[in-house]
């Protein structure tokens, strides 16, 4: 009597860690599932399609175009006297980059970069390169100002921002170019040449540029964070830019 009901626990207990191998088993396997249908959503929900958005498009003719201008304007500044600085690409090399930055566009056919330029005159080169690149950078704000205006513009033409707080924003952000120069930290040199004038100044020509995405992000960050302190319904209408 005993072995027979030894027997039978014997077996129930090798059944019931059948058992339970078989539920960890499949627990393993859902959660194996659902890790990939995660990561497929990922790789294909909205997160994709926003990236997907902003990828650089650079048409073969603009390109093209953008060379044959950039070694034109490269000629006319060598006659001038230009030269590059040691370290820096050749003068026709850095007026391509710039040239072709111009040129792309995001998936909806916009503007990829927000391109400035600035030529300034100073007692000598790097005097006369930092405040190039800072009225350059003035001049990015302003281009910014005048994107997110639009931006807010837009929202109210579609009904998916009222007239009267659109007002509000497109006159704080009039008033934001400074708070906008101080996120563009991060610029990209594009251009930098010099050349000597006959009374020993220089004068120093600068190009930059910014990811019109990013610096649109950046700049609605930092004016949202001024609002905020004045008036959080405002705040909140302009996270309906997306940003």
């Amino acid at each position: 009597m005993f072995e027979e009901l030894l027997t039978i626990l014997i077996i129930k207990t090798k059944n019931a860690m059948k058992k339970s191998l078989f539920i960890s088993a499949l627990v393993a396997f859902v959660m194996m599932f659902a890790v990939n249908v995660n990561a497929q959503e990922r790789a294909t929900g909205k997160d994709f399609k926003d990236l997907k958005k902003h990828e650089k498009v650079l048409d073969k003719d603009l390109q093209k175009k953008a060379i044959k201008e950039a070694r034109k304007e490269a000629k006319k500044l060598e006659k001038e006297g230009f030269k590059t600085p040691v370290g820096k690409l050749p003068l026709a090399k850095q007026l391509e980059n710039a040239w072709e930055r111009q040129a792309e566009l995001d998936m909806d056919g916009n503007p990829y970069w927000y391109i400035a330029s600035s030529r300034i005159i100073g007692g000598n080169q790097s005097a006369a390169a930092l405040q190039a690149t800072n009225t350059a950078k003035i001049d990015l704000a302003g281009q910014i100002q005048t994107k997110v205006s639009q931006l807010i513009e837009a929202k109210a033409a579609n009904d998916d921002m009222g007239q009267e707080e659109a007002a509000s924003l497109t006159s704080v952000v009039a008033s934001s170019k400074s708070v906008i120069s101080a996120t563009l930290g991060r610029t990209i040199p594009l251009v930098e040449v010099y050349r000597t004038l006959p009374n020993k100044n220089v004068e120093v020509m600068v190009t930059i540029g910014y990811s019109m995405q990013a610096a649109n992000q950046e700049a609605v960050k930092a004016i949202r964070k001024e609002l905020a302190s004045k008036s959080e319904e405002l705040a909140k209408e302009l996270d309906k830019l997306g940003y």
